[in-house]
């Protein structure tokens, strides 16, 4: 979940109304003045009174922030974010049952070390599905398999997808799995985790 203020911002010497995201790579500026900033390239992140300061290209800024929040930004801006192992609650302890074919590197090194192939020993399984049918194979032996396992599927992402977001809900929901969390994978590849609903 980002952060976002609505804020004063002074860059070299000149100053800007913005609103201001910190999203979980990027801190992106809009309004007065527009540019998005890669965490990686912001030099000297830190704090003085209730001011984000860094250096970015040779140049000095100062965003203004509400009072007491200066801190949890740099805090954001200054953590690692979880490796996609982490997101997946996996590793050589808490093994994926995985079906379908893993092409992304993204997403073999998030597997590396943690994969089974006897569900008796996963804690979550994974499905890569590149469309309907894919997915809809994977499902019928996973259910029957796993049939309490929170389940990620991992899938083309973006406007064009074979297998969009909707399609993918749609078709889990009929199996009474709801969503409860999603991640990006790489450029190409997103995943959502679905587990059986509760009964009421």
């Amino acid at each position: 979940m980002g952060l976002e203020a609505e804020s004063e911002l002074r860059v070299g010497s000149d100053h800007a109304h913005v609103k201001a995201l910190l999203e979980s790579r990027d801190l992106i500026f809009r309004g007065a003045f527009r540019k998005t900033l890669t965490f990686a390239d912001l030099k000297d992140p830190r704090v003085v009174d209730d001011a984000l300061l860094f250096e970015h290209e040779d140049l000095s800024y100062a965003l203004a922030l509400p009072a007491g929040q200066a801190a949890r930004w740099l805090k954001k801006l200054t953590t690692a974010p979880p490796t996609l192992a982490a997101k997946f609650g996996i590793d050589s302890d808490h093994r994926a049952f995985v079906t379908g074919h893993v092409d992304d590197a993204a997403l073999n090194e998030a597997l590396l070390d943690a994969v089974t192939t006897d569900p008796l020993q996963a804690a979550v399984s994974v499905i890569i599905a590149r469309a309907p049918d894919e997915l809809s194979a994977a499902l019928a032996e996973v259910t029957q398999r796993l049939p309490h396992a929170p389940i990620w599927v991992v899938y083309p992402k973006g406007p064009k997808s074979p297998l969009p977001d909707s399609a993918v809900r749609t078709h889990m929901h009929a199996l009474n799995l709801i969503d409860t969390k999603s991640s990006a994978v790489s450029d190409s590849l997103t995943a959502t985790r679905f587990s059986l609903r509760k009964a009421r």
